[in-house]
C-alpha cells in the first residue's frame, strides 16, 4: 500500500484477509479448530486479478502437486490448509454474474439458496404474508431465469414497533421500483396485471400512473 506520509513515494506491506485467514489456519491447523474466510459478492471483482498465482491454490488438484505458490514475502505453499473454508456469496439476480468465468466455477461447489420465510431475532417481525403474496406471483408467472429475480427474504424483516408502516414503506419505495425495474426491462412480462392489482390492494399505489 502507498504510505501517504511519506515525503517520498514508497509502498510498504500490509496484509489482506486472505493471507490473515490462510496464517490463523497454519497457527490453529494442530488443534483442529476451523477458520473461515468468507467472501460477499465475489462476482464484483475479477479473482483471478485480485488473487494473482495464488489463485491457483483454489484448484483441487493443487493437494496433489508439489509447485509452491508464493502468497506474499516469507509464504508459501502447495496448498491450502485443510481447515481453511472459503466461502463465496452472489446475488442471482445481478446482472454481473456474467462475469464469472470457469476458472472460477470449478474451484468451487455451488448452492443455490432461494428467498424462504424465516425465523428472526428478538424486536424484528417477518412480514411472511407480504412474502408469500409476492412468492406467488413469481411461482406463477415466472421463467425459471426469472425466478431468480424474486425479491429476497431480507425485504420483508421489518421491526416490531410498527411493522405494519414499515413494511407498507418497503413495498412502496423498495420491493415496488424493483418490480417496476424488472417489467421495464421485459421480464416478468407475463405478471404485469398480478403486481399492479397487488400493489394497488395492498399499499394503494399504482405500479404505473
Amino acid at each position: 500500500m502507498p504510505d501517504v506520509h511519506a515525503a517520498e513515494l514508497k509502498y510498504s506491506e500490509r496484509e489482506g484477509a486472505f493471507v490473515k485467514a490462510i496464517k490463523a489456519a497454519l497457527d490453529s491447523e494442530k488443534n483442529g479448530q476451523k477458520v473461515f474466510l468468507i467472501i460477499d459478492e465475489i462476482n464484483r471483482a475479477n479473482l483471478s486479478n485480485v488473487l494473482g498465482p495464488a489463485f491457483y491454490l483454489l484448484e483441487p488438484t493443487m493437494s496433489d502437486s508439489d509447485t509452491e505458490i508464493e502468497i506474499c514475502p516469507g509464504l508459501s505453499l502447495d496448498k491450502l490448509p485443510e481447515n481453511l473454508y472459503i466461502m463465496a456469496t452472489m446475488n442471482t439476480a445481478d446482472r454481473s454474474l456474467a462475469i464469472v468465468d470457469f476458472a472460477l466455477r470449478r474451484r468451487f461447489a455451488w448452492y443455490t439458496l432461494y428467498p424462504h420465510v424465516i425465523t428472526v431475532e428478538p424486536g424484528k417481525v417477518f412480514r411472511d404474508k407480504e412474502f408469500n403474496d409476492i412468492a406467488a406471483i413469481f411461482e406463477n408467472y415466472a421463467t425459471d431465469e426469472e425466478l431468480n429475480l424474486q425479491p429476497g427474504h431480507a425485504y420483508y424483516i421489518v421491526s416490531n414497533k410498527n411493522p405494519d408502516n414499515e413494511i407498507k414503506t418497503r413495498l412502496k419505495y423498495e420491493i415496488m421500483p424493483l418490480i417496476k425495474e424488472y417489467l421495464n426491462d421485459g421480464m416478468l412480462s407475463r405478471a404485469k396485471d398480478d403486481f399492479v392489482n397487488y400493489f394497488r390492494e395492498t399499499i394503494g399505489e399504482e405500479l404505473y400512473r
